[in-house]
């Protein structure tokens, strides 16, 4: 891959570090910012960035749909958390740092849904992985950039050193996207395939090593090709002029697009043929394109039975990442370590730099094993870790059910038995041990995966829906393990981890038995392996498909509705 390639995604994966370091920052300096405030105000600050992160989420795939990958990224990321950044510089009261809170929430929603489809959008298949996983990599990096920064500065004079790296980054970020960041290739063959079908093939072009030479050349027309075959069998109620199946089997099975047509203009009939897309290796499906931001499409979508395995893996996956119990520990690490570290604050520094670690080997291992294997593994692995937790505070747990580690007082003379202190000092090892292993098997499965899975597995029309969809349950599961864990904590005592790993056995289930594997497959690989190569029937309120020689082809992805009212709405 190219420098242009490396380039974009460096500069794509900004946003999630800075939606890293917006989750971490307030960790260190709650004592010393505004003293008097009050529990109340404190808590309403913290849960304020996932109420904003949901309505991110939320609304951030159909824009990016709408005005494309890199204006959602420009806006809703670069300049919101450069003002938001600002403000939590000047702001004079917790009223303000509340408003501050809502406002990175939503830059950091969005950049969860928008950078990860962008990723997805412009990686080749080999290497998707890797370069999906640099989404996690980039956002853990900036959590342990939080707290290393807060260090030297947790103090009543000097904390609002601590969020001046949010507005400087966010400006670097809002200089270096003209430059270095095109819009997605995918997204313009959608939305602009003719007008703009160039400059997505010129894009693919910087992108790929030596895309000059003509066997690179003959590569990109493949993938214009394949991203052509993946975008545009949808279904719809204006048809493309100019778009035909060459029938002759002497020339190449290719589809040739010809015709002038834009999604804003879709009465344009203006046979340009001055830089058509000519894809040329064999693609034996007629296609027609629809308006890509039709509210019918992600149920149309849903109407084939192979497609709501993708659905629901795309949705399970980033549920299952926070219902794991991984921000139980983040959240209420100091609190976790207490009286298992001399010092809380070393455990939370140890579990972040653990986190970073184990993201890098998550890295190295997600071309080399397979989505499928790495998600049983991280669930497994977690499921294991959850029952050695559990175990080791059961065990050391009094008669009411709370966790004592610390036995200062010893035995009825004052005095610690040497079992007990031997005792003690094993369960913390091991707690300390579960909590690391914990982190690490999180990493290489549910910590990476889900942000990158739906790309995989979702055609680009219903991507940025999807995605929105997936992160919005993600969003409002993390506010509900960081708003209901407490209480699992005091009313479940050393079981409180019990929960999570009911939702890792089912998890892991699902991976083993269900979720098709994608890695280095394309799209239309995919589709083909969970409709099984074979015709399926969708469901009797479907409208009737477009009748060619290629029905089971242009099914694969969704069916086809004749007119638009006719067609169904959701979201």
């Amino acid at each position: 891959m190219s420098k242009s390639f490396h380039g974009a995604v460096l500069v794509a994966v900004m946003p999630m570090f800075l939606f890293g370091y917006s989750t971490g920052v307030l960790n260190a300096p709650e004592s010393v910012m505004f003293p008097s405030h009050t529990l109340g105000q404190w808590s309403t600050a913290v849960s304020s960035f996932c109420i904003g992160g949901i309505v991110g989420a939320n609304v951030s795939g159909k824009l990016a749909d709408k005005y494309g990958r890199r204006q959602c990224l420009l806006w809703f990321t670069g300049y919101l958390n450069t003002v938001a950044g600002l403000l939590h510089v000047i702001t004079p009261n917790m009223t303000g740092l509340i408003i501050a809170r809502i406002m990175v929430g939503l830059a950091g929603g969005t950049s969860t849904v928008v950078t990860p489809v962008y990723l997805g959008e412009i990686a080749p298949p080999h290497i998707k992985g890797s370069i999906g996983t640099m989404t996690q990599l980039s956002m853990v990096l900036g959590i342990m950039a939080s707290v290393l920064v807060a260090l030297p500065f947790c103090t009543e004079s000097q904390w609002r050193f601590i969020f001046v790296p949010l507005p400087v980054l966010s400006l670097v970020f809002v200089m270096c996207v003209p430059f270095l960041l095109p819009e997605s290739p995918k997204w313009l063959l959608l939305n602009h395939y003719v007008s703009r079908g160039q400059e997505a093939k010129d894009t693919l072009k910087r992108f790929r090593a030596g895309g000059d030479s003509y066997d690179a050349s003959d590569i990109i027309e493949q993938e214009v090709e394949l991203s052509l075959s993946g975008i545009l069998q949808e279904s719809s109620t204006r048809n493309l002029d100019g778009v035909f199946q060459d029938t002759d089997d002497d020339d190449d099975d290719g589809v040739w697009l010809a015709g002038e047509y834009d999604s804003d203009d879709p009465d344009s009939n203006n046979h340009d043929n001055n830089n058509p897309i000519h894809p040329h290796t064999g693609s034996s499906t007629v296609v027609s394109s629809t308006a890509p931001n039709d509210d019918s499409t992600v149920r149309s979508f849903l109407l084939l039975r192979s497609n709501r395995i993708a659905f629901t893996s795309s949705i399970l996956f980033p549920i299952a990442q926070q219902l794991s119990g991984i921000n139980a520990l983040f959240y209420y690490s100091t609190t976790f370590f207490e009286g298992v570290i001399d010092n809380p604050q070393n455990g939370t520094i140890l579990a972040f730099f653990v986190n970073v670690l184990a993201t890098i080997l998550a890295l190295m291992l997600m071309d080399r094993c397979g989505r499928k294997t790495l998600l049983s593994w991280s669930a497994g692995g977690m499921l294991g870790c959850c029952i050695l937790l559990t175990w080791v505070r059961v065990t050391t747990a009094n008669e009411d059910g709370e966790v004592l580690l610390n036995n200062d007082n010893g035995g009825i003379d004052g005095r610690q038995r040497e079992e007990d202190v031997v005792s003690s000092s094993s369960s913390k090892y091991l707690i300390v041990l579960a909590v690391m292993l914990y982190i690490t098997f999180f990493e290489i499965g549910l910590g990476s995966i889900p942000f990158f899975l739906a790309s995989e597995l979702i055609p680009s029309q219903f991507l940025g829906r999807v995605q929105s969809i997936s992160f919005s349950a993600n969003w409002t599961c993390n506010f509900l393990v960081g708003m209901l864990f407490p209480y699992m904590d005091k009313y479940l005592g050393a079981y409180s981890f019990v929960p999570f790993g009911v939702m890792l056995f089912g998890t892991a289930l699902y991976a083993i038995c269900i979720l098709p594997e994608t890695r280095g497959k394309s799209l239309d690989d995919v589709m083909r392996e969970l409709r099984g190569d074979s015709h399926e029937r969708v469901d009797s309120n479907s409208n009737s498909m477009n009748n060619n020689n290629n029905d089971d082809e242009a099914i694969a992805l969704t069916p086809s509705y004749e007119n638009e009212s006719s067609s169904p709405s959701i979201l």
